[in-house]
């Protein structure tokens, strides 16, 4: 519903005017929330489900994320499958992703990217998906999304939060960018993933919420080919949180000559994709962008963008071994057929 968004400066301070103003309106959206996340019987999938979410309106990285839990699950000999609600596709029933007949209109921009990291699966019923994802194999469910999602018993919570983004003015939405609040989404959350760089402080804030949270930390790396033609560089991007692709831009040495921030998900017509080519090319500059944005060019003007692709780093094992250990406890509960478990 808000990943359309773009993130306003406000949301970054909790003592604006329009903080005041807007904060009844929180109190509507958490009573709202609430109500309707009492609702929803959760349900119990035939496969372990690994939920990874965050309490941030877009932007802290969740999809690399998964891409990231694949690959580590992929490793260890498993068959994880995807599970999301193919946000901004047009089709509502559950459809397995196949990034050779699918386009983001049809699927949405995330889940055409995950399907070439694994299996990807989308629908507004995630149960639906979840039955469809194990009978064709999977052993393993990795929701994209979820932790405000309430339709499956959730195994394993993995909590995604930006290093610079953290929590903005921490108040919900619409007066600030939180989906519910810091407390109620470690509560929750068995581990807590910090993408960028190393911050103490940001640390202990959560583990002064939650003493016993498992925390590790991520940076982004560069996919590919870092050599450029021009040094000099137009980047854009549609996301939550675009200064995170902007710090990139810089880390590699690239000269920004502009940077043009679309909000979320952002589909980029004709029209636009002409001024950004022209404003490039008037600049004596490369133009660059992200996959996730990639994939919505018209695909007349592809050529004339640069794709910039960045995957996650782990700075220590932990996420790996609790996640193995999840799958360990899972198949033994199931064997022993005492698996009654429900954490939502």
């Amino acid at each position: 519903m808000f990943k359309m968004l773009k993130s306003p400066s406000f949301w970054r301070n909790g003592d604006s005017v329009l903080v005041k103003v807007l904060s009844p309106l929180s109190k509507v959206y958490s009573f709202i929330s609430t109500v309707r996340a009492n609702s929803i019987l959760s349900e119990k999938a035939t496969a372990p489900v690994i939920c990874v979410g965050n309490v941030v309106v877009g932007g802290a990285g969740k999809t690399t994320t998964v891409q990231l839990i694949c690959d580590i699950l992929k490793e260890k000999g498993h068959n994880p499958h995807i599970i999301s609600s193919g946000y901004g596709g047009y089709l509502k029933n559950v459809v397995r992703v196949d990034p050779t007949l699918h386009s983001y209109l049809q699927v949405g921009d995330e889940a055409l990217l995950s399907a070439n990291v694994a299996t990807t699966w989308v629908g507004k019923n995630r149960l639906n998906s979840a039955r469809a994802a194990t009978l064709a194999g999977a052993d393993v469910l990795v929701m994209d999304d979820g932790l405000q999602n309430k339709s499956l018993v959730q195994d394993f919570k993995v909590m995604v939060v930006d290093s610079g983004q953290q929590f903005g003015n921490e108040r919900l939405f619409p007066a600030g960018p939180l989906r519910e609040t810091v407390e109620s989404g470690l509560k929750k959350s068995d581990i807590v993933l910090i993408i960028g760089e190393k911050n103490e402080e940001l640390m202990d804030k959560i583990r002064q919420i939650k003493p016993n949270i498992q925390i590790c930390c991520a940076t982004t790396k560069i996919v590919g080919d870092r050599k450029f033609s021009n040094n000099n560089v137009i980047g854009f991007c549609g996301l939550g949180y675009p200064e995170k692709f902007r710090k990139t831009l810089n880390e590699i040495g690239l000269n920004i000559k502009d940077f043009i921030a679309f909000a979320d998900h952002h589909p980029y017509t004709i029209t636009e994709s002409q001024k950004l080519i022209k404003a490039a090319k008037n600049a004596g500059a490369m133009l660059v962008t992200t996959m996730k944005d990639y994939v919505k060019v018209p695909d007349v003007f592809k050529h004339e963008m640069t794709v910039i692709s960045i995957k996650l780093h782990l700075d220590n094992d932990l996420l790996p071994d609790l996640l193995e250990k999840m799958m360990d406890g899972w198949k033994e509960d199931k064997d022993s057929s005492l698996y009654v478990k429900n954490k939502n």
